[in-house]
Order: C-alpha cells, then sequence, then structure tokens
C-alpha cells in the first residue's frame, strides 16, 4: 500500500466516523432512544451533567483499555484509536448542538429523524470497514473477545450492544422510573443498521475498493 492509497483510506474511515457521529445524533434526537453502543453514554448524560460525548470518550478509553488488557499488547494503531476516538465523541456532541431535539415534537418527526439516523449511520459504518485501517475502541474490543473465544464477531457483538443496552435501561428506572433513552429508536437502530451495512457495501463497495487502490499516477 503507497501513501496515497493509505491517505485514502484513513480519509474514507475519517469521514465514516463524522457520518456514524452525525447518524448518532439524529437517532438520539428522535426522542425514540438511541443506538445501542451510545444507550449508556446517553442515559448518563440525562443523568448528570457531563455530554453523551464527554461519556462516549470515557467509555472508549475503557474499551481501549480493555482491548490493551485482553491481547497484553498495545501497539501504535491501538494508540491511534484514541484521537479518531476524540473525533467521534466531540462530532457526536457537535451534531447535537446543532439538530434541534424532537422530544416534543410531532410522531412522525421523530421517525424521519430516526429513519435519517439510521440511514447515517449505517453509510458511516460501511465507510469505517471499507477504510480498513483501524477501528473504534467499542468494535476492537469486540473483535478482540471474538478472537480470544473463538465465537464469531456478530455473535459477541450482539451481545455486546445488548449488554450495554440492558445497564442504560436499569440506569434509566433507577434515576427515573421509566426508560429514557432506551425506546424503540433503540430496538429500530439495532436491526436497521446491520442490514443497511449490508446494501451500502454492495452499492458503494465495488467502486470504492477501486478508488482506494488505484496507483498514484
Amino acid at each position: 500500500m503507497d501513501r496515497l492509497q493509505r491517505l485514502r483510506r484513513f480519509g474514507l474511515f475519517t469521514a465514516g466516523v463524522a457520518v456514524s457521529a452525525g447518524g448518532i445524533a439524529f437517532i438520539t434526537r428522535a426522542a425514540l432512544g438511541t443506538s445501542p453502543l451510545s444507550s449508556l453514554p446517553f442515559v448518563l448524560s440525562l443523568i448528570t451533567p457531563p455530554s453523551v460525548g464527554v461519556y462516549t470518550f470515557a467509555f472508549n478509553l475503557l474499551f481501549l483499555a480493555a482491548e490493551a488488557v485482553l491481547r497484553r499488547t498495545f501497539t501504535r494503531m491501538q494508540a491511534l484509536q484514541i484521537p479518531f476516538t476524540l473525533l467521534f465523541s466531540v462530532s457526536i456532541d457537535l451534531f447535537m448542538w446543532l439538530i434541534p431535539t424532537q422530544l416534543h415534537g410531532p410522531y412522525p418527526m421523530k421517525v424521519l429523524y430516526l429513519l435519517v439516523g439510521c440511514g447515517l449511520l449505517g453509510l458511516g459504518v460501511t465507510l469505517e470497514v471499507l477504510g480498513d485501517v483501524i477501528m473504534l475502541p467499542g468494535e476492537a474490543l469486540v473483535r478482540a473477545i471474538s478472537q480470544k473465544s473463538h465465537v464469531p464477531f456478530h455473535r459477541v457483538k450482539v451481545l455486546f450492544d445488548s449488554t450495554l443496552t440492558l445497564i442504560a435501561a436499569v440506569a434509566a428506572l433507577l434515576a427515573f422510573g421509566r426508560l429514557n433513552g432506551v425506546k424503540e429508536g433503540t430496538l429500530v437502530a439495532a436491526l436497521a443498521v446491520g442490514p443497511l451495512v449490508n446494501v451500502y457495501t454492495r452499492c458503494l463497495g465495488p467502486s470504492l475498493r477501486r478508488w482506494l487502490d488505484a496507483p498514484a499516477v
């Protein structure tokens, strides 16, 4: 891989991180819950002053530390997860500030926000995967657990996301007596993003891979 190809891949991954953050913000601003991976940071941001982006950064650092412990190593590529995690977290807060909430809006508008958010999150994840350089800490930890346990990645991913969502639901019930931050939108996001990634990959994958692998002229 030459320097230009590497720059393209990191550029595509960076775009994917930003688009994913926008998708999470739209899902969250729909006021129908949020994505499973963001459910615990979001619920905690409703309970305490730090923003969802701050909690996202903190949890991702914990995931990165857990991955390092599990692998018993900390490489330069793992260290690169930190600035991208910071970009991801700051982007979530920025988009949350830019996008108006639909907390008291009509239900059809909530659904529209949710669908836009799922579409953006699916696209962002697709770009991150096609970039194929590093992973954000949450997915990297899931991959490490999968490799160490010899359990397929998608099964570990479902268990990982479900555990975070369950903890978020318990925290919401204890704090509010109801499921603030964990609602039908969380389930929709969990079910929709994976198939959307498959669709985007089929549609965009061939052309993007040709562009990524094209040699410098």
